[in-house]
């Protein structure tokens, strides 16, 4: 009798465990670049689709950083599948802005800015900073209405990078 108590007892205990187990793990993260594209992409800055283009992310001195053209294609990529601006091809039209002797890849000053907005025909640019910290990067966005120079949005994710 008391082997079948013991076992019992035991079967109890592991069940209670396994259901609080449950309820205390962690739910399913969102990949950073995604969160920024969540965020960026929230309804409220206007109700017509607005065209943009994500220009090529810099390090923090302006220049250019090895992460920067990937982070802002995938961010390019995560912003066309939210549905909620008109997004332009980087690579396609890099080619026309060299063209007329601009680039996706400036940290120029809002006068720039402002020309490959017109150039493109766009509402806004995001523009990007990448950050290295310990095992990763912070990437910090805005989004930039091109009429104005006013920052629509901002937001800051880290990504962990496994070297």
């Amino acid at each position: 009798m008391p082997f079948k108590f013991f076992i019992f007892c035991l079967l109890a205990f592991v069940l209670s465990c396994s259901f609080d187990d449950r309820e205390s793990r962690p739910q399913k993260l969102t990949p950073p670049l995604e969160q920024l594209a969540n965020s960026l992409s929230e309804k409220g800055l206007t109700f017509n689709k607005q065209r943009l283009i994500v220009l090529t992310f810099t390090g923090t001195d302006g220049g250019k950083n090895q992460y920067g053209p990937l982070l802002s294609e995938k961010l390019t990529t995560e912003l066309v599948k939210k549905d909620r601006f008109h997004i332009l091809d980087r690579m396609v039209h890099e080619r026309a802005l060299k063209e007329k002797g601009l680039s996706l890849e400036t940290n120029g000053d809002m006068a720039t800015l402002r020309k490959i907005g017109e150039e493109l025909k766009v509402d806004i640019l995001v523009t990007g900073i990448v950050s290295a910290y310990q095992d990763g990067l912070f990437v910090n966005t805005r989004l930039i209405e091109i009429k104005s120079g006013l920052i629509l949005k901002a937001e800051e994710v880290f990504v962990p990078i496994d070297l």
